[in-house]
């Protein structure tokens, strides 16, 4: 007979044999993608922290009024033989009537001696809060801006810098409000500084909402200043905000001319002209930055030719 035909393409599939090691083994899922990091917190929430007052930093009224009173006159006077005898924990930690610690009273006076400073870190070692605040909110670094003291301020921490009164006020505020220069220059420098702008991780934003910041009726630290009659200092902090630090420090935002000056004043600190440093530095040119934040004082500084007492008592000033 005649062989069978071939088996056709459309008859039933061929039976898989099962192996002698089983199914075949399936394949290996993705590896699930890794999560993404959390981002840093916004800005506006790590200013909301560093700029909110702690209601529990009001100090209790003690029982030694005039002991806080008379504290406060020597600490002011720099005796520090007094302040020594007279200081306890309990005094340093208490208020007067109106809620002020003897660091508000300090602060609010007008000026103060070189040996002012060791007294006052002699507070800090006994306990003394730099974030409390008096029956209006105000802290001492509200009433050392207002004041211009100086000396005072720069011996808090930057976080008790920036806290608001009860009228919303930080510091910076209080002192373009009452042309205090000194202590304006000084809030508004450190945040030339990468540690305290946190460039490196917010670039320019922490200044410029730092600096851009409003009390209750709507006005910024400039407005407050050109309100009050301060045009010059309201120019130099509205210049401030102008700047632009990036990642490394680098600052840039100067306008043609205001880097002339700039370059001018460098020109003469190099070349250790007192006398050409003395009369073209002014209020507002002497702090100009270049690129890395460095001012032509700063260069002047570091200059032995330029050692005259006359520059350095004038720069004081400025």
């Amino acid at each position: 007979p005649p062989p069978s035909p071939p088996p056709s393409p459309s008859s039933s599939p061929p039976i898989r044999r099962r192996s002698s090691l089983g199914e075949p083994p399936k394949p290996p899922k993705p590896p699930k993608p890794p999560k993404p990091p959390k981002p840093p917190r916004p800005p506006l929430e790590e200013l909301q922290e560093l700029t909110k007052p702690d209601p529990t930093n009001r100090a209790s009224v003690g029982d030694s009024p005039a002991d806080l009173k008379t504290l406060a006159h020597d600490v002011i006077g720099g005796d520090f033989g007094q302040v020594r005898w007279l200081a306890t924990r309990q005094l340093v930690t208490s208020a007067d009537a109106a809620r002020r610690t003897v660091l508000m009273l300090v602060a609010d006076a007008p000026e103060t001696p070189v040996h002012t400073e060791k007294c006052i870190l002699y507070l800090f070692e006994l306990g003394a809060n730099p974030k409390a605040a008096d029956a209006n909110g105000d802290t001492a670094a509200h009433l050392a801006a207002r004041r211009d003291h100086l000396r005072l301020l720069t011996l808090l921490s930057f976080d008790a810098k920036w806290l608001r009164n009860d009228n919303g006020a930080t510091p910076l505020m209080e002192a373009a409000r009452t042309g205090s220069w000194k202590c304006a220059k000084h809030l508004l420098h450190l945040l030339r500084q990468e540690r305290f702008n946190e460039c490196e991780k917010h670039g320019n934003s922490k200044r410029t909402r730092l600096l851009g910041l409003e009390e209750r009726e709507g006005r910024t630290a400039s407005d407050l200043a050109r309100l009050s009659g301060h045009s010059e200092l309201a120019s130099y902090i509205e210049r401030e905000m102008r700047l632009f630090v990036i990642k490394g420090g680098v600052i840039s935002g100067l306008t043609d001319q205001e880097e002339a000056d700039r370059q001018e004043l460098e020109r003469l600190a190099e070349a250790g002209d007192s006398a050409g440093l003395r009369r073209a530095a002014t209020r507002d040119s002497c702090d100009m930055p270049d690129i890395a934040g460095l001012t032509a004082l700063m260069r002047a500084a570091h200059n032995s030719s330029c050692g005259d007492g006359a520059l350095w008592e004038k720069l004081v000033q400025l």
